[in-house]
């Protein structure tokens, strides 16, 4: 009787342990965050924190009316979005991306469109001029790394080099953005960050993965801090950027 006393005390003492607390808070000084409703890194959003946003994952589109506090998913196209972009009455989801020395500069090849915000999809078969000129404007509205506000001021990801410039491949972090005029930004926390966005009230959007916890110096293992496979985060900054 003693022993299954024993057994029944040490049992509900290991249910009754608290999971770790996510090292991810909602609110920052500066930011809120949003995360993503599946273990998945979230590689576009747009939209608006006060009225809708959209996330694209490796799998997914989902959406949120209530500051990313519950999420709907909208669509599964076969291929991942990485990126909208609203023109005119249309919102499009873009599943290719232009890049330059392995980071993602612009959006390209529209694969679905909605006419409701995002609630609804369809595939998109047409050709439209417009976008492909886009692709080759400056600025370009389908970039997503740099970006440029409405006042000129361009923000890119920063990436900060652990290796020498004359090494083959070249490891880097990334922990936060830089402004044109040098200013660096850096993000509570350490993510591997994917895509920048600007909304209507030029206030900044930074999406990339969970928080890096385990960065893979000198031997040491990767991981995440609170996920498995990188649970998209989003940054929103709480101002306007000039």
């Amino acid at each position: 009787m003693y022993r299954f006393f024993c057994y029944a005390m040490l049992f509900l003492a290991f249910s009754c342990q608290k999971p770790d607390p996510d090292t991810i808070s909602p609110e920052y000084p500066d930011w809120y965050t949003i995360k993503a409703p599946v273990d998945e890194e979230i590689f576009g959003v747009w939209g608006d924190y006060d009225n809708t946003l959209l996330i694209s994952t490796i799998t997914s589109v989902f959406r949120s009316t209530d500051q990313g506090k519950n999420w709907q998913k909208v669509a599964q196209p076969t291929a991942s979005v990485f990126g909208f972009l609203m023109y005119r009455d249309t919102l499009f989801a873009f599943d290719g991306l232009l890049t330059r020395n392995g980071l993602a500069q612009s959006l390209t090849n529209a694969s679905r469109f909605s006419t409701d915000d995002g609630v609804t999809w369809q595939p998109y078969r047409r050709y439209n001029p417009d976008l492909d000129a886009f692709e080759k404007a400056s600025p370009s509205p389908l970039a997503v790394n740099p970006v440029r506000s409405t006042s000129g001021t361009e923000y890119a990801i920063n990436r900060v080099y652990l290796d020498p410039p004359t090494q083959a491949t070249r490891r880097f972090e990334t922990p936060g953005i830089i402004a044109q005029t040098n200013r660096r930004i850096d993000l509570p926390q350490l993510h591997q960050l994917r895509s920048l966005y600007l909304d209507r009230q030029q206030r900044l959007y930074i999406a990339g993965t969970d928080a890096v916890c385990g960065r893979g110096h000198a031997g040491e293992n990767f991981f995440f801090c609170n996920s498995k496979s990188g649970r998209g985060v989003v940054y929103i900054s709480k101002r306007p950027q000039p």
